[in-house]
């Protein structure tokens, strides 16, 4: 297995892996022998009806005829998605219970407050979904490229207004690391989701704020993007410019994956893995996120963790820089 640790695997080349993984399919319904034929729960830390859920949701069918069990989808949310994320840390290792968990309550909220879990806890199954993220401006801003704006929070130091949709999140993460990469000072305007900060833009309380590409996409007649902040144009939005093609390195997506607690069985792993990878691969899933403008995107457990990893450490040293790591 490959633990280098790569970027999300193209869902062409996702499909040819899951072709081969047919062969693993027998052994991949083991996990449900008689001894063991039991529902394997998916904790989403979130409630019911947004993006994770949905994404899960749509995993479920699929991973159920994988794993040759029945697969439950239970909401825990609260607290900026922990609680879900601790209640699968807490179960038993035996690929029962398992999580979608999201970039935030791994990478960031675990460097704002202590929590009874960190990165460590898990077992890693796969990266689900990555929807890049996009620097935001009203459509009749100023601001026509990311340069205009950089220049502007120079001249100005404090004077750039940046609609935040909560501390920590990864929006703000994204502000933190474009204001490192290019030595700018913006002021923070916390607010509570994108609609208010899209409301914040309009009535120019806000110059900008940072929303995943589909819901960039799905207000264009009010709002434009200066980056996309990926390290390569999205097949989906050619035209639009990565902040990497203006000299800011920054890749910064909202992602998440399933994860399980530590010790889980390495058969079981590996069938969960199996059955991730073939429910992300399947027509009815992919029609599913292209009908949301979902992205979905996939690592195997190896490639995951890994990732987690990097994007841990990135995010403690944004933080840490900005003052907000916990005592």
């Amino acid at each position: 297995m490959d633990r280098t640790g790569g970027g999300p695997m193209s869902i062409r080349k996702l499909a040819t892996h899951a072709a081969a993984a047919g062969a693993l399919a027998l052994a991949t319904v083991q996990f449900a022998s008689p001894a063991t034929a039991q529902n394997v729960t998916i904790v989403v830390p979130f409630s019911a009806g947004g993006g994770t859920d949905i994404t899960t949701r749509s995993m479920q069918e699929e991973m159920a005829k994988s794993l040759g069990a029945n697969v439950v989808v239970k909401n825990t949310s609260g607290a900026g998605g922990t609680i879900g994320v601790a209640e699968a840390a807490r179960a038993r290792p035996d690929g029962r219970t398992i999580a979608m968990a999201p970039v935030g309550p791994l990478t960031t909220q675990t460097h704002l407050r202590k929590l009874p879990y960190s990165v460590d806890s898990f077992d890693y199954i796969c990266l689900a979904y990555s929807a890049p993220t996009a620097i935001a401006v009203h459509k009749d801003s100023e601001f026509k490229t990311l340069d205009d704006l950089v220049s502007f929070a120079k001249e100005n130091p404090g004077k750039l207004n940046f609609a935040v949709q909560a501390i920590g999140s990864i929006p703000h993460v994204a502000g933190l690391a474009l204001a490192d990469a290019a030595g700018i000072e913006m002021t923070y305007l916390p607010v509570n989701g994108d609609g208010p900060a899209l409301k914040a833009l309009l009535d120019g309380t806000a110059d900008l704020f940072i929303p995943h590409v589909s819901f960039l996409s799905k207000n264009a007649d009010q709002i434009r993007s200066l980056a996309i902040l990926k390290d390569g144009r999205l097949d989906t939005m050619p035209d639009e410019i990565t902040a990497k093609e203006q000299g800011y390195d920054l890749d910064i997506p909202i992602w998440g994956g399933l994860v399980a607690p530590k010790g889980t069985p390495a058969d079981r792993l590996g069938a969960l893995e199996t059955a991730c990878e073939q429910a992300i691969s399947s027509g009815p899933f992919q029609e599913r996120m292209e009908q949301l403008q979902q992205p979905s995107a996939y690592m195997n457990g190896a490639e995951f963790e890994a990732f987690v990893t990097k994007q841990f450490e990135r995010n403690r040293g944004l933080l840490e820089k900005a003052g907000l790591l916990a005592e």
